[in-house]
């Protein structure tokens, strides 16, 4: 009579089930020992068994069928572990980039803040009056006019001057800002 490898190998199918019904069980506590999860060390097991099944004619088993089992689901394990570190060393690094870059968002902003105050406060007094009015509290064109007692043509010469100037002032930040755009959307691409 032929062994269980042997019908394996030739193909018989009630031999490996038997063989899969007999081991399942203690090679998922085995996986589990060194995964700690029960669906991930089902999954090591499930894989050892077809891959098992899949190249059942190249195997030679030197030794007994549960040590060479034993021995596929331990690598497996580890193989595992090393890909779940691979992993997560991945993810921490992105993480910390993505940390680093919202860091450097944030002063990025900040910075333009500061020197929009400032391009601000350089405006002849009129135009900055009509310029926070607009912008800070919201105000239209013509409730500024009515309220500063000038024409609305006035407040719109006034305010197409204060962004020309604004323009002008943060000329470079507007160049990052379509740069970094641009990056962001190459980025999506890849």
């Amino acid at each position: 009579m032929a062994s269980i490898a042997e019908r394996i190998k030739n193909g018989d199918r009630a031999a490996f089930e038997g063989l899969f019904h007999e081991y399942y069980t203690g090679l998922c506590h085995y996986a589990f020992k060194y995964i700690r999860d029960a669906e991930d060390a089902e999954e090591i097991v499930q894989d050892t068994f077809v891959r098992f099944w899949e190249r059942r004619a190249q195997i030679s088993v030197d030794h007994s069928l549960k040590s060479y089992l034993f021995t596929s689901v331990r690598n497996a394990s580890l193989n595992f572990l090393k890909h779940a570190s691979v992993i997560r060393d991945h993810v921490g690094h992105v993480l910390r980039s993505e940390s680093e870059e919202d860091h450097s968002d944030t002063l990025v902003t900040v910075e333009l803040q500061e020197r929009i105050a400032m391009a601000v406060e350089a405006m002849p007094a009129e135009r900055r009056r009509i310029f926070r009015m607009s912008r800070d509290e919201g105000l239209r064109y013509k409730e500024i006019a009515d309220q500063l007692n000038i024409s609305v043509k006035t407040v719109e010469n006034q305010m197409g001057k204060a962004l020309r100037f604004l323009r002008e002032e943060l000329a470079e930040y507007l160049v990052i800002g379509w740069v970094v755009y641009i990056l962001f959307q190459l980025s999506e691409w890849f």
